[in-house]
Parts: structure tokens; sequence; C-alpha cells
């Protein structure tokens, strides 16, 4: 009984073994997947708040807003929004794809049909860690089929615990296209391996066609056609992602030769070329919004006919084998053929189609051949590798460690291996090595496309492991009883040898997975969303401004167009393109620039302009731009000014009315700005603390507060501070940039703004952001001596509590007369129900306005006008609201000129001002002069 119950246990044991042996990668796929999804959770909670949910980086933005339209309108999509690219509007192109579909659809389940807001925002959030875990799968099979069951752990396991550009774009809140990119392109890889697997094994040829052999070619059509579903799923959810095609017709020009070359029908892969890429072609056509051979961005014919122009290319290089087997030709002249038929086609193409070869090329260059330009340069993702801190060598330790060894020891061993021995050769091989070297010159040209890499680098390394199988003479570790423990012990030593330095924060600046994701915070969106949560609430909604009564809906639908024709009262704001879609989205504001990096030269233009006029002119002339912002920005001032007065009505009425400004456009930013454009009015490369930065907008608008400009007033600022300006560095010296935010609230600023003086830098503390209003302004006229200094002054304080001055001056005529335009009004009598700003910046005094022969604006001093001033006129001043938003003219009377003595006249009161905190005239004309509610002043501290 004893000897029958040890047999069943030895059975029941075998029995275990044989279904762990045969389900173990199950198990171990599924944790090494939660593992995954638990590293991309770390920024869960900085993501999502009690009070917000907020994204990381910008295009996660816009991606809301396009998956929120989906949601609202039953997953439809928004071909074109007005609520960009003011004042034209642009096409959404790589935008309201798939991707967002797919998004949107999940949240309406979640959701019930019916999700909150914040239901919504949380699932979109939560997206990318949920599809960036599932790349798991198509890695794995993918690992699997060059290796076996171990391989492809081994590659998930790479995958999960490599840090850098795939892991920082798959965390829950980085809501980008990329992670849905990973996941559709390696599933249309892993797809054209199986089928063109599928093929050599069924060895189809053109006659079955011909014949009606439907049986015969019934494997070879069902996976070519889902390899063909396959890409059409990738380029649906990202249309620049037609460089896939170009893989895809590299793999079949060398697979094909190399058929040839070895003696090999090339029919059976051409079939699955022109196959895939003919049913790719076909599921893409009903997607195309541009019916044009334009920029890849926008689903279009360009990416119809590269798909067909491949397929026909299968066909056409399979019928040349054939001629060149019929012809008794040499097999080794079918590539040299193939590639000169190759460049001639390129040449021919260059003068038929000038403009489709253009395309490609320039997609080539900026994707592959390391050819951006200057201003490409300052966006971070498309920097290239080699430029990366440190170098390109220290780049790849950070991001892969030894696994990018690895992975360039597996392709030498797929590839020679392969190509050295014809009876190893296989298609599918080929196809990695080809898909390999296209993402590797992608992820050296540009940063951003190593979340690609990293697919690779992990399937790569599972081929690796597969080599050292075969040193080891292990045929595969599926069959485990065939393993001896040496074997094993070998196999897990260099398994751990490669991923020790990236399961641990191993080198100079590494860090793990966890470490990364832990650290992965939503940045700036967080010190803007007060502004912009002010901007949604206390200005008038776009199609009110001036009282106006045009409906421009936010989630409307609208038809595509070349210039969009805004309704009366709708308007735009002017930033820097990083925060376009901060302001679409949060502010609830069309913006003029955004990160599509349409508009981004007009906002060059506009923040470098040395004068209010020519900022002026800019803004106006925008809408009447031929090319939309790609000329006016180096326009002459006599060039913008003779295009503004040829706009049209509706042009004119397509006004710019808002700007915000935050530190890192005023500090390290700064520099970004100046690549956009070459202003003719900017002598040689604007550099901050020179003259010319002084002198221009991004200037006088963050650090002066706008105090001598006419047509733009400071409506409110952030409540946290930063220092701005020449900071010091780690190696004792300086550079300018940004410190901060380090102060909530203006009144806790005094030691830093002491602290800055007794050092003797130069450097400012200001509001993070700072949102003005552009007006017509309200223009005071009166009459004071010939050739005499008139000057207007005004003490004002923003929402947090920070007093400020504002000054203007002019000269009067040869008639004693003067008028003079200020933006500020001493009431707040309107607001959004009026079409206008309830505006958080109030004056705490009237204006004040005096008249001299030697009088500057300096000579106004926190409690008044300097006693030593040579003042002879002096009189106050309330100026309206309405006066300011509507250009009204105040009538200011200063009395009668006595020869140098104030008389009492009309409406003269005490200089003085209010007992409120007042402003700190010691700057020079035209400087920061602010309130000294501290020991020290407030102007742009220098040395």
């Amino acid at each position: 009984m004893s000897t029958d119950t040890e047999q069943v246990g030895v059975g029941s044991t075998e029995s275990v073994v044989d279904l762990a042996q045969r389900w173990y990668h199950v198990p171990a796929l599924a944790v090494m997947m939660l593992y995954m999804l638990w590293v991309r959770f770390q920024s869960y909670g900085a993501v999502v708040r009690d009070s917000a949910v907020y994204f990381i980086g910008n295009d996660a933005y816009y991606h809301y807003r396009e998956t929120m339209f989906a949601v609202k309108n039953w997953l439809s999509t928004m071909p074109f929004d007005p609520w960009t690219q003011f004042p034209f509007g642009t096409s959404t192109g790589q935008f309201g794809t798939l991707f967002d579909q797919l998004i949107a659809a999940g949240i309406l389940v979640l959701g019930l049909g019916s999700p909150s807001d914040r239901q919504a925002a949380i699932a979109f959030a939560v997206a990318p860690a949920v599809i960036g875990t599932l790349c798991a799968v198509p890695v794995y099979y993918l690992g699997k089929r060059l290796s076996d069951r171990l391989g492809g752990l081994f590659a998930v396991l790479v995958l999960a615990l490599l840090p850098g550009q795939f892991l920082l774009r798959s965390v829950v809140g980085f809501t980008d296209h990329h992670v849905g990119e990973v996941l559709f392109q390696t599933i249309a890889v892993l797809a054209m391996m199986v089928a063109v697997t599928v093929a050599e094994r069924e060895k189809p040829v053109f006659e079955q066609f011909r014949d009606g052999d439907w049986g015969g070619l019934r494997e070879t059509i069902k996976w070519s056609a889902l390899a063909g579903l396959a890409l059409a799923l990738y380029l649906w959810t990202w249309p620049p992602g037609v460089v896939l095609v170009g893989v895809f017709g590299a793999f079949f020009a060398v697979a094909l030769s190399i058929d040839v070359v070895h003696g090999r029908s090339p029919e059976h892969v051409a079939i699955v070329g022109a196959l895939s890429l003919t049913i790719g072609a076909v599921l893409l056509l009903p997607m195309v919004e541009a019916f044009t051979f334009g920029s890849p961005t926008t689903m279009s014919l360009l990416h119809v006919s590269l798909a067909l122009a491949v397929a026909l290319g299968c066909v056409f290089l399979a019928w040349l084998a054939r001629q060149w087997d019929q012809q008794g030709r040499d097999p080794q002249s079918y590539p040299l053929t193939v590639g000169a038929i190759g460049v001639a086609a390129i040449v021919v193409g260059s003068f038929v189609v000038p403009g489709v070869v253009d395309t490609v090329w320039q997609q080539m260059e900026r994707a592959l051949l390391l050819g951006q330009s200057d201003a490409t340069l300052t966006i971070q993702e498309a920097q290239t590798t080699l430029s990366q801190p440190g170098g390109a060598m220290a780049f790849m330790f950070r991001n892969y460690g030894f696994t990018y060894v690895v992975a360039i020891i597996g392709f030498g061993w797929m590839t020679l291996g392969s190509l050295s021995m014809p009876d190893r050769y296989r298609s599918e091989h080929l196809l990695v090595a080809v898909w390999a070297v296209f993402v590797t010159l992608m992820a050296l040209s540009q940063v951003r496309f190593h979340y690609y890499l990293a697919a690779v680098v992990a399937v790569l390394n599972a081929v690796a492991l597969r080599g050292v199988f075969s040193l080891l003479g292990i045929p595969s570790f599926d069959r485990a009883k065939e393993v001896e423990t040496y074997q094993v012990l070998a196999i897990a030593a260099a398994i751990v040898l490669i991923v020790f330095p990236i399961a641990v924060s191993f080198g100079a600046g590494g860090a793990t997975a966890y470490q990364q994701a832990n650290a992965r915070q939503p940045g700036s969106v967080t010190t803007w969303d007060d502004s912009l949560d002010w901007m949604s609430e206390n200005t008038p909604e776009p199609g009110t401004y001036g009282g106006a009564d045009s409906e421009f809906a936010y989630y409307g639908s609208y038809s595509e167009t070349n210039d969009y024709q805004y309704p009366d009262g709708a308007y735009g704001v002017m930033s820097w393109w990083d925060y376009g879609h901060w302001i679409t989205v949060e502010g609830e504001r069309p913006a003029v620039a955004n990160p599509f990096q349409q508009g981004a030269r007009t906002a060059s233009a506009f923040f470098q302009a040395q004068s209010e006029e020519r900022a002026n002119l800019l803004l106006d002339a925008l809408p009447a731009a031929q090319e939309t912002d790609e000329r006016i920005g180096e326009m002459s001032t006599a060039e913008l000014r003779e295009l503004v007065n040829s706009t049209s009505e509706q042009q004119q009425s397509e006004d710019t009315r808002y700007v915000m400004i935050d530190d890192q456009m005023a500090g390290e930013k700064f520099w970004a700005i100046t690549q956009w454009t070459s202003p003719p009015d900017v002598d040689g490369m604007m550099r901050p603390g020179t003259g010319q930065y002084d002198n221009s907008m991004i200037s006088e608008l963050y650090f002066q507060d706008a105090n001598g400009l006419s047509n733009y007033r400071l409506v409110h600022e952030n409540e946290r501070f930063s220092v701005v300006g020449n900071i010091p560095t780690r190696g004792g010296g300086q550079t300018w940039a940004t410190s901060g935010p380090f102060a909530q609230g203006w009144n806790a600023t005094g030691q830093t703004r002491l602290s800055l003086l007794q050092s003797g830098l130069n450097a400012d503390v200001e509001s993070t952001v700072k949102t003005y209003e552009r007006v017509d302004g309200a223009t005071l006229t009166g009459e004071a001596a010939p050739n005499q200094t008139v000057i207007a002054a005004v003490e004002l304080e923003t929402n947090a509590n920070r007093p400020f001055l504002y000054t203007q001056s002019v000269q009067t005529g040869e008639d004693g007369t003067f008028s003079i335009t200020v933006p500020y009004a001493t009431n707040d009598e309107l607001g959004p129900a009026d079409g206008y700003t309830d505006s958080a910046v109030n004056a705490t005094t009237s204006y004040s306005i005096v008249a001299g022969d030697n009088v500057s604006r300096s000579d106004y001093q926190r409690d008044g006008w300097n006693q030593n001033a040579s003042i002879s006129l002096e009189g106050t001043t309330n100026v309206s609201e309405s006066a300011v938003v509507d250009g009204e003219s105040v009538q200011v009377d200063l009395g009668e000129y006595d020869g140098g003595n104030a008389s009492d006249g009309g409406n003269q009161t005490d200089g003085s001002g209010s007992d409120a905190d007042g402003t700190d005239g010691s700057g020079s004309d035209g400087g920061n002069t602010t309130a000294d509610l501290e020991p020290v002043a407030r102007p742009a501290l220098s040395a």
C-alpha cells in the first residue's frame, strides 16, 4: 500500500513538473507585468490630487482635449480646432487618433456611459501605465520567436527594468501617443514576422492567384491581412509613423535580393509584401484627412501612396527575379540592379513629383539622419543622443546599462549567422535586423525615439540569450529535463550580469526604473494652474469680448479650413509655445502658439520686439500674414505697418488680447526663444543683461510690469515667486536662469531680495506667472507750458499684495498740449459679464500728473513726488475702466503755468497718494520702479 502511495506520489510529482514546464511562462509573465504596472503607478500621487488631476508634459493636455471631445461626442473625432494656433486654427493631425479613441472608449465603459470629469481625468491619466504594461505581450512573443519562452520572458524582464524614455512616457500622467506607438509598432512587426514565416513554409506563388487556389493561399492571405491591419492600426495611432512603411520596404528589398542570391524563389515573401501593404493602404484610405501629398503628420495620400509603392515594388522585384532566372543571369548582380533601379526611381521622382520626394527626404533627415534645424533642437525631446550631457555613451549606459551592449551582440549573432549560413537564414530575423537599424538611427537623431529602442533592445537581449544557449549546447530551455545544473547556473549568472546595472542604481547619474517613476512630477503646470484658473473665471468667454454675443463652442465641431473666420468677440492669448496646450485646455482660451510649434516664430518675434509699437504691429499683422507666422517675425516695422493697413475687417477683429509670461521664459528658456527668428530690430543674438534684452517686450513685461507701456496692463500674477537672473552655479560661476518657486506670497520675499542686493547678483524676485491684457488705453489730455515734460503716475497692488508703480511720460508740443495713453484704470467697474476682464490688479491712488522742465519719472516716490523735483504744474484724475478698454480720452486740468510753481488748479489733490503701500521711485527713468515694503527696494538688481 505504501508502495502504491509512493507511485501515486511520484506520478503526481511528475505531472506537476510537466504542468509547470508547460505553463511556467504564464505566471512569470503575469508577475513581470504586475511589476511594470506597479512601477508606472509610482507617479499616481503626484498626478491625482484632491484638488485636481494633473498630467505630465504638454501634449498630454491636448490629448485630453481630443479624448474628452470623443467622450462627449460618442467617439467622434475633432479634425479641426480653432481653439489653438489663433487666428488660423489647425488640423489636429496626429491627435484625436486611435490612441485617444481607445482611451475615450475606456472612459465611457468605466463611467457607465456618463463619467464625471474627475473620473474621466483619472482614467485618462492611468491609461499610459496600462498601455505601457501591455507592451510586454508583443515583446514576449517577439523574444519567443527569436529564442524560446525563456528568451521571451527575459525580453520582458529587460523591458520591465529599463529606465529611460519608454518608462518615463508610460507612467501615470504622461498620456501621450508615444506609448501607444510602441505597442502598435511592436504588434505590427510581430504580425509581419509571422506572415513572412508562414509564407516561407507555405511557399505560395503568383500562379495560385490566377488559378484560384484559395485553399493553398489561405494561411498566407490570412496572416498577410493581419500584418496589413496591424500596420494600419499603428498609423491610425500615429500618422508620422509612416517610417514603418519604409522599414518594411527596405526589408522586402533586401529579403528578396538575398533570396535570389541564395538561389531561392523570392515570390513567397514578395506575396506577403504585396498583400500586407495593399491591405494596409486600403485600410488607411478611409482615414485620409488631406487629399494631398503634404506633411506626414496628417493622414494623407502620402501614406496610402507609399504603402502601395512598396506593394507594387514587391511585385516588380518578384517579376524581375523571374526574368533573371529565365535569362540565366548571375544572381549576384540582382542586388546591384535593384539598387540602381531604386536610385533611378528617386531621380525620376525628383522631376515628376518633386514635392513628394522633398517631403520624404525632409522626414528622413529629421527622423534618421540628425537633420534637425536650430529651432527644432530647442525642443528637448528632439535633441540628438550625441548632444546629451556626458555624451552618447554615458547616456546609453544610464538608460540601458549593459543591455545595449548585449543587444549589439544579439544583433550580430542573429544577422551574421543567418547571412553566413543559408540553412539558418530566416526572413523574420532579417526583418528584426532592419527594424533595429532604423530604430537605432531614429533614437540617435531624436532622443525621444529611445522609447522605440527600448523594445528593440529587449528583444535583441532575448536573441543574445539564445546565443548563450547555443554556446552551452542547450537546444532550448523549454526542454528542462535535458538541461544540466551547470548550464542552469551559467544562464542564471549571465542574466544577473546583464540586468544588474539596471536593477540597481549603478553608475554616475544612474537611476532605476522605480526611482525614475517615483520622481516623475507634473512640473510647472501646477504653478500655472492658478493663473489659468483665474483666466477661465475672470476673463470673458471667447466670442463675448467687448460685449459681443457670438457662439464659439469649446467642444464644437468645426469644418477644416486654412484660415478660420473667428466670430466677433473671439480673441487669442500670446505666450511661448510650450504653454499653448495648457492655455487651451486649462484656461479654455485660444492660444496663438502651441507645442505643435505653430505660432512659435510670431511669439519669438513678439517677445524680442524692441518697442511696444513693433510688438503691437506683429499681433495686428498676424491675421493677414499669408504664410501664418513664417514671415512676419522678420519683417521690418514699415513692412508690418503696411501689412496691418491692408487687413480686412474680419482680420482686424481677430485680436490677441492677453499675454502670459513666466519665470522660465524670462530665464533659461529665453535662449530658445531667440532661436526661432531674427527680428530686424535686434542686432545679432540677444543676450540677457544687455540693453537689447532690457528693452525687449519679455523684459518690459516680466521685470518692469509694463511700466511706461501704453497698451499692456498687468491683470493677474501668480502668488508664488522666483528668483530670475544670474544664478550662481556649482562651479562658482553664474548662469541666466530661474530659481524657485521659493516662497508663498510677496511679503515672504523680503529676505531673499535683501540677500540678492547684498550679493550683488543681477537678479530679481518676480511672480512665477504674470498675465497681461492688451487694451486700447485711456488717453489723458491737457495743457502745460510748451516743450515741458508731463508725467502720469499711479500706484497699484496685485492680487499677491505686491505694490508697484506705473509711470508714463510725454513732451508737450509747441502749443503746450499733451496726450498720454495709459492702460490702468483707477476703478474696477467691468467684468466678464460685461465682456471685459475682472482685473486682479487694482489702483490704490488716483493718477498724479505733473509737468515741469526737468522732471523725470523717477521723481515719483513712495509718498508722492520728490520734494526737490522741478514741478511746475500738478493735478490728479481718475480713469474709468471703460475709458481704458474703449480708448476714450480723459481731460486733465493742471491749472495755469505761473513760471515754475504749481498753482491750485482744476482737479488737483495732494500728490502723496494714499497711505497704502506705495512705490519706490529710486529706479532710473523707465526702470522697474516698484514698492519698498521691506528694508530694500525691488528694482532690477545689479552689481
